[in-house]
């Protein structure tokens, strides 16, 4: 029996979702690593190193540019997410009006304004489940999503045994996450 959920474009979800299709990402710990590690090696170095010897509002000059640079970084992804997802309903005409997605034994089918694709089980990546969403992985950073408040608790459980029948490795990943 084929899973139907349907559902208009939310900013939020979206945003949501890239920071859920990030999680995945093993590259994802770069931006905390520049965000806090060459900072604080840098407050070290400058202020650390020497700190018998200046007072406490030399020290205070001294690290506020390394502060800043370091909450630059860390506030950079959350950023560019939320401008992404500002601007992803006036640079994609496929996301206007109504979203459909369709899992079924065949694979996700996504239907859009202007938009129809079909992926087989194949050729999908993986699928994982998160607190929010159902993603489908067409590579290894890009995913479809359906939002899990857009299906009942009866189709998420169908939806869940779909995934495990059809990518065994991955629907265990997908139970846990449904536990947790």
């Amino acid at each position: 029996m084929p899973i139907i959920a349907q559902f208009e474009f939310d900013p939020i979800d979206y945003r949501t979702g890239l920071r859920d299709v990030w999680s995945f990402n093993r590259a994802r710990w770069v931006v905390p690593i520049v965000g806090i590690a060459i900072p604080a090696l840098m407050i070290w170095l400058a202020v650390g190193r020497h700190w018998r010897e200046i007072s406490l509002t030399d020290a205070f000059w001294n690290a506020l540019p390394w502060m800043l640079l370091g909450a630059f970084y860390l506030s950079l992804l959350p950023l560019m997410r939320r401008t992404a997802a500002r601007k992803a309903l006036q640079d994609d005409p496929a996301l206007r009006g109504t979203q459909m997605r369709t899992v079924d034994d065949a694979g996700l089918h996504i239907r859009g304004a202007g938009l129809s694709q079909d992926l087989r089980w194949a050729d999908l990546v993986r699928v994982e489940e998160t607190t929010d969403f159902f993603l489908f992985f067409y590579n290894r950073s890009a995913a479809h999503y359906i939002p899990k408040r857009v299906l009942g608790d009866r189709q998420r459980d169908e939806l869940r045994n779909l995934i495990q029948a059809h990518t065994p490795e991955v629907g265990a990943s997908a139970l846990a996450a449904r536990s947790a």
